[in-house]
Parts: C-alpha cells; structure tokens; sequence
C-alpha cells in the first residue's frame, strides 16, 4: 500500500513554499533575460519582413515602369464611329487625316441550285479549293481565275459517308481549309453556300472536282454541281470578291480586309460602312499625361519605400526614438545601393536627358524625391521617347534595316555600331532544264507523285492537279502543294516556287526555302516519271548572317545577330556593311528592378537576416527547454534535501520529547533537608 507524504510534516516547515520560491529565484533572472531577448528578435524579425514587403511592392512599381509600354498611351478618334472606328498601337506618329471609306472587302460567296431536303444525296469525289484572283463575268458565265502562290491548294474527300448534302457541308468546315460552308433554307428549298473565310479581291475561290458518280467532272449532276473554275461555273456568284477601297487625305488606298493595319504607321482603322458622300476626321495623339502620371507615380512609390526604411533604421531627435533596425548594416548598404542607383545617369542617351534631374526631379535632405512639374511637363513636350528611356528598359536603332529583338539581364548599356560582313541567305534548289519549248506541261497519274525535305522537314508524297501547264502555272501549283503541307506550316516553314525563263537555252525551276541561315535548305527526295528537270539540279543551304555588334563578336542565326552578352538584333536586308547603332539602355526603373531583384534573392542579405532571426528565436526555444530540464533536476535535489532535512528534525523532534518525557518522571529530591 503507498504510503501518503506530505512535506514539512515532521519539521513543520512549509517545503513546498520554499521549493517554489527557491526554483522561481532561480528561473526568474533567466526566463527574463530569454523574453526579452526574444522580443528584441521577434521585433527585429518583424522589421525585416516589413522591409522585405516594401521591396517587394517597390519592385511591382518599378517592374511594371521598366516596359517602354508603360509610358505609351495613345488617343486615336474617329469623327463617326458608324462610318469606321480607329485603334492605335506602337510606333504611331501624332497627326490629322480625312478618311473617305468609297468601298468595303468582302469575301467571296458561292450558291448551288436548290435541294428538297437536307439529306438529298449530292455525289461522290474530291473537291479541289483554290485561292486568287477570279473574275466572273455573268453575261457570257465565264470565269477567269489566277491562282495565288502564296495559298496552298486544299481537297476535300467525299464519299458514301458523306454525300449528302448535310454531309457535304460537315465535310468542308471540318476540313479547315479557309471555305465556311453553310446550308440556307430559301423558302423553296435548301441551298449550300460557300464563303471563303478571307475578304478582298486575292481571295476568291475557285472549286474543281473529279466526279466518281458518273466520272463528268463538268455536267451539272451529281458532285460536279459544286465546280465553279474557267472550265464551268455550276455554282451561282452571290457576292464577288473584293478588295476595300477608301482614301487617306486624297491618296487612294485598298486592302484586302476591312480591318486595316498598314496604311497608318500603329494605326488600326476598321471600316464599317461605305459612304462615298462622307468624308471622316481621323485624330491620331499622344497622350503625354501618362508620362508625367508614370513619373509621379514613380516617386511617390519611391518615397514610400524611403519612409519606411527610416521609420525601420532612422531615429527621430524629438521624440527621441530609435528604429529598431538603427545602425543595421544591411540596411545602410541597401539604403547606399538604392541611392546609388537611382543617381546614376544614363549617359547612353542622347540629347540633355540623362538624369532625373535632367526632368525637374530632386532629391530632398530626408532621401525623398520631389518634381517639379512644369519641368516634367516641359522636358515630355519636347521629346516624349526620352523620358521614357530614362526610366525604362530600351534598344533602339537609327537604320530601318535594323530591328531591336532582345536582351539580357548582363546585356552592357551603350551605343553599339552594326557592321555586317556576311548577309544571311536562304537555302534553295535550282533544277536543270528540262526543255521547256512553250508547249503545255502535262501533268497526269504517271507523273504526278513527288516529295521533297524542306528545312529538314518531310512533305511525304504530294499529288500535283492532273493538267496542262506553262512553266508560271506548275510553279504555283508546286508552291501551293508543297506549302499545304500541315509538317511544314506547323513549324512555320514554307517556300517560293519560281520558274526561270530568263534564259530560253536553260529554263528551269527554282524552288527556295523563307527561312534564312544554315537550317535553309531544300532537297528533292522524289519524283514520279517525268521529273521537270527536278533531278540533277543543285541544292544550295543557306548561311547565317555575320557581323559584328559594338566591335565584339556576334554569332549569327538566319538573319539575327546576338552578342555574347545577350543583346539580339535582326537584319532585315540582304546588304553587308555599316547598318547604323543600336542604343539599349537600362532606365532608372529597369535598374532599380535588377538591384531589388538581387536584394531580395534568398542568398541576399535581407533573407540571410530574416533566416537568422529565425534561428535564434529557435535556439531560445531550446533554452526554454534546457532551463525547464535544469528546474526539475533543481527542484528534485531540493526535495531530496529538504525531505531529508524534515525526516532529521522529525527524529530530533521525537528524541527531545523522549528525554523531556524521561526527565519529567524523575523523583523530586530535597536537597535543602539535608543541610
């Protein structure tokens, strides 16, 4: 059975008091000096995390200034929205124009005849699209059509799956091929349309079609209901293809599309409606507002950051206060880096804005920015551009030949001159004569199979149109095959097919790749029976461009130039020699991104002090623990030792009463008797 203690009881004394008060006299002066110093690090933690947080909205503002864009607004207008709206873009120059709108693009529309039902059948075969210039005349029903090159032929199959009329359409806008067919019920009976998905006069359609009902591929019977092509027109025209025709300030213009990028520099004009008789008022402007609201905006997150580094490290006299990060060195030297960077100028630039104080901004006793704003506004109105390269991250070029595409976080700032000394080419394959007398080509089913490697990439086996051909009319129909094919349009590889009769004794085709550079080539890998001089000939890879940017050496890919240290412009002609400079800067914002960027990077110094702090206010947990451990082992002697303590004053206690008790039974003894 355990016995029941109760300390003290033997003694008296109150152990259990005095242990507590001895533990608490022992842990006092330590458990205080670990809060407190726990608080000085909690604090000191918090003050780097607001540190860090205002870094990191600096670096927001700053980031988003370091973009050419962000200094760019422009106001485009149009005096009647209902006639055509405008959108501007890049490179737009302030101006005025009068826009008169005589014509709008439209794109090509074909009809069949009508059918009773959606699921009458229609044939079987293949439908063969062309695109380019066609022009139906309907008095005599004829149509004169001129492929484009630049547009790949497409076919589209049609079997007992679907030769329905329904079927015919799903067919066609499965395809993708550029046509929109659709079915329209016209109160009598159902009608296929075919809209070519491309407005402007180039992009008329043309439809061929072998017929394997009934092998007549121009009766009107059966698939060869949908030819519409020189041969025969089956189909009714409902909307010819044509171009928009307006003009700009008297100087006539047309376009393929109503929505027209390219006859104002970063100006896009959408023509609604045609309206000979009315003559539009186009504003094009800058709107240097957003200049000056990016510069103050600028500053005023600037100034920001500047209180709350102060607030964090300064100390105020009044008041007498500290900032608890007061005398930190990391802080001073990112407070120095800050500074620094924000002063550097930017000699790169041309012309008297090199600084913010070339644009009225100074820098105040406390480390604040403050503008002067009819400074601002002064040095905006006169050269837009510059202000925004003081801030942003720019290259510019003084050759139209040249264009800036990139560059690096190492790129060097400077003005760099272009020198080329070998112009990129295009990879090609001329083909030998084939004796070519002016009499039609004729292509059929034993020479009607080829396939070539363009860029590196395989065509597989193209099936030229069974026809007659000048040497112009095969070289479309080449270009068009071999650019249908999806390999190479995926991976943006096409080519330009020519036939070369500059020469009567050695007429030829000359087949070259777009792409430019060392991976531009051209070989034939095939061809069936006839080969139209495609065997033998020569194929020639293309070369990179050579040069060199600012002195120093360049690589060269296709027409593109890139130093070592990142910077990349593009060349865009076929010229070797002096191309004029490049300019790239780094504006005052561009280079305050980098600096935080690397003040914040987890091996800078803010995130090597936050870790710290971390870690001590850790390692006083462990104190924590250690001093509880100390306490108990404390506490257990103390216990010991007063247990031990009670238990002898306990024995004392019950031997005094013992003799007290032994001495109390004594006889009394009259010694006074004896005298």
């Amino acid at each position: 059975m355990a016995s029941i203690t109760s300390p003290g009881i033997g003694s008296g004394l109150d152990i259990n008091g005095l242990v507590g008060q001895l533990i608490q006299a022992e842990a006092a002066p330590v458990a205080s000096s670990l809060n407190r110093r726990e608080t000085e690090l909690q604090a000191e933690l918090s003050a780097y995390g607001s540190l860090r947080g205002a870094l990191s909205s600096f670096r927001t503002s700053v980031s988003f200034l370091s973009s050419v864009s962000a200094f760019e607004n422009i106001s485009a207008s149009s005096s009647d929205d209902d006639i055509l709206t405008v959108e501007s873009g890049e490179g737009v120059v302030d101006g005025n124009y009068r826009v008169r709108v005589d014509q709008l693009a439209e794109s090509h529309s074909l009809v069949t005849g009508g059918f009773s039902d959606t699921t009458d059948v229609v044939g079987t075969g293949t439908l063969s699209f062309k695109f380019g210039t066609g022009v139906y005349t309907s008095g005599t029903d004829t149509y004169a059509f001129t492929q484009d090159p630049d547009k790949a032929a497409q076919t589209v199959t049609i079997d007992t799956s679907n030769n329905t009329l329904q079927g015919v359409s799903d067919a066609i806008n499965d395809a993708d091929i550029g046509v929109t067919a659709s079915i329209i019920f016209d109160g009598s009976n159902y009608r296929l349309t075919l809209l070519a998905d491309d407005a402007g006069a180039d992009n008329a359609l043309e439809v061929s079609v072998v017929d394997t009902g009934d092998s007549d591929n121009d009766d009107n019977v059966g698939l060869s209901q949908l030819a519409f092509n020189t041969t025969v027109t089956n189909l009714d025209e409902t909307v010819a293809a044509q171009d928009a025709v307006f003009s700009i300030n008297g100087l006539n213009v047309t376009s393929s599309t109503n929505t027209v990028t390219d006859a104002l520099d970063g100006v896009t004009l959408n023509l609604v409606t045609a309206d000979p008789a009315k003559t539009i008022d186009v504003s094009i402007s800058r709107n240097t507002g957003v200049i000056s609201n990016a510069v103050n905006n600028f500053i005023s997150d600037y100034n920001s950051l500047v209180e709350t580094i102060s607030d964090l490290s300064g100390y105020d006299a009044e008041t007498e206060q500290a900032g608890i990060l007061l005398g930190d060195g990391v802080v001073r030297s990112i407070t120095t880096q800050i500074r620094n960077t924000l002063n550097d100028a930017t000699k790169e630039l041309a012309g008297s804005i090199t600084s913010l104080a070339s644009i009225g901004v100074t820098t105040e006793r406390d480390g604040s920015l403050q503008v002067d704003n009819s400074a601002l506004n002064a040095a905006i109105s006169n050269d837009p551009d510059a202000v925004a390269a003081l801030f942003a991250e720019a290259g510019r070029v003084d050759n139209n030949q040249v264009k800036y595409i990139s560059s690096k976080t190492d790129t060097a700032e400077g003005v760099f001159a272009v020198n080329i000394t070998r112009a990129a080419t295009q990879g090609n394959y001329t083909a030998v004569d084939f004796g070519y007398d002016g009499t039609p080509i004729t292509v059929d089913s034993s020479n009607d199979e080829l396939s070539f490697t363009i860029d590196g990439i395989s065509t597989g086996t193209l099936t030229l149109t069974n026809a007659d051909y000048t040497g112009a009319q095969l070289a479309v129909e080449l270009q068009t095959r071999i650019n249908g094919v999806k390999a190479l349009s995926d991976q943006d590889v096409s080519v330009t097919v020519a036939f070369d009769d500059s020469d009567a004794n050695n007429e030829h085709f000359v087949i070259t790749s777009n792409r430019y550079g060392d991976a531009s080539k051209v070989e034939v890998v095939s061809v069936e029976g006839a080969a139209f001089g495609l065997t033998g000939g020569t194929a020639t890879t293309g070369v990179n461009v050579e040069g060199s940017i600012g002195g120093r050496a360049s690589t060269g890919s296709g027409r593109v130039l890139t130093t070592l240290d990142g910077l990349k412009v593009e060349l865009l002609d076929d010229l070797t020699g002096s191309h004029g400079n490049v300019t790239f800067t780094r504006g005052v914002a561009s280079r305050l991104t980098s600096l935080v960027n690397s003040l914040l990077h987890p091996d800078a110094g803010i995130a090597s002090r936050i870790s710290g702090f971390e870690s001590n206010i850790a390692d006083i947990d462990v104190q924590r623990e250690r001093l509880g451990e100390r306490l108990v082992n404390l506490e257990t002697r103390l216990r010991a030792q007063f247990g031990a303590l009670d238990l002898l004053v306990q024995q004392l206690t019950t031997t005094s009463n013992f003799l007290n008790q032994q001495l109390s039974s004594l006889p009394d003894l009259d010694l006074v008797g004896r005298n």
